[in-house]
């Protein structure tokens, strides 16, 4: 194998209680055109049949299948477990229900060689574009023809306006320098926690090619999550870590991060009415909470100020 000409993509899976849809991931994974691939799955703590299908696939394949078992902490802290276990020049995330083009590798591998290479080492991923099961159409609108040819900022700007799901290959050698924070009690970190920094020090390459298909309406899932305490926990966490971020990484929309903080702080006080479960989030959240809003006016004039 020429490891110049084709690098090696570590493709990773985090997958829990994932048993009904895992072998769609495992089928576009040995469907891919690109030879030069390993699969790292971190399993996090499912309680399904899923590390029996894992067992079988990892039989199967000639290529190298690395598994990690661990118990639940969510899917934040199996990506962290991933990225130190990834040994390829590249890394993609292949979530477990979705699936890869059978070109999608050897796709976002040629784009990484589109970027001039006297430009190269500003880029941390490439990105391309994603539709669902029910359309062949892609998600959201078209980047602009000329967009890798804009300055800096306003290619950011641009790609800031286009909606719907992307799928990057991102630089190995970039993104294990990261790692997503784990707060206790808490088992869902979005991605932007990592993306917004990324985003502001690297620049991204974008295609407007479908690399991949989710599927949608097959019940709960990460984007859809069950209303529970710990959905409670983990949207309060987030509207938190939004509201004291945005100003660092000029993404000010704190209407809309007051609102769904209200919002998941009054769900998760309804139900510790009910049955009393809300454990999970500090007795004293409500004292912290008045006390973010009395805060979130000095933070606005500190935007005036500064703007």
């Amino acid at each position: 194998m020429d490891n110049l000409k084709y690098p090696l993509v570590s493709v990773f899976t985090c997958v829990y209680n994932r048993a009904d849809t895992i072998e769609r991931v495992f089928r576009s994974i040995k469907s891919q055109t690109y030879p030069n691939i390993e699969h790292v799955i971190v399993n996090d703590g499912s309680t399904d049949n899923v590390m029996e299908l894992i067992r079988q696939y990892k039989d199967e394949v000639d290529f190298n299948v690395k598994v990690f078992d661990k118990p639940n902490g969510g899917k934040h802290t199996a990506t962290n477990i991933a990225w130190s276990l990834a040994e390829g020049q590249y890394i993609v995330q292949l979530d477990s229900d979705d699936e890869l083009l059978p070109f999608a590798i050897e796709k976002l591998v040629g784009l990484w060689n589109e970027i001039p290479d006297w430009e190269r080492e500003n880029y941390w991923c490439v990105q391309g574009r994603c539709r669902t099961q029910l359309s062949d159409k892609l998600v959201g609108e078209l980047y602009p023809d000329n967009i890798n040819y804009l300055p800096t900022e306003e290619k950011k700007i641009a790609a800031s306006k286009v909606s719907g799901d992307k799928l990057g290959l991102m630089r190995s050698d970039i993104i294990k320098n990261y790692k997503y924070p784990e707060p206790s009690g808490v088992k869902f970190v979005s991605e932007r926690v990592l993306w917004w920094e990324l985003n502001k020090k690297y620049s991204t390459w974008y295609s407007n090619t479908i690399v991949l298909i989710y599927y949608v309406d097959e019940g709960e899932c990460l984007s859809n999550p069950k209303m529970t305490v710990q959905t409670a926990t983990n949207r309060c966490w987030d509207a938190r870590w939004c509201i004291e971020n945005a100003h660092k990484y000029r993404q000010i929309d704190l209407r809309k991060n007051i609102i769904k903080y209200v919002r998941y702080w009054h769900y998760a006080n309804e139900q510790y009415k009910r049955d009393n479960s809300f454990l999970s989030i500090d007795a004293s959240g409500y004292v912290k909470f008045l006390s973010l809003l009395l805060w979130l006016p000095l933070k606005f004039v500190k935007l005036k100020i500064e703007d």
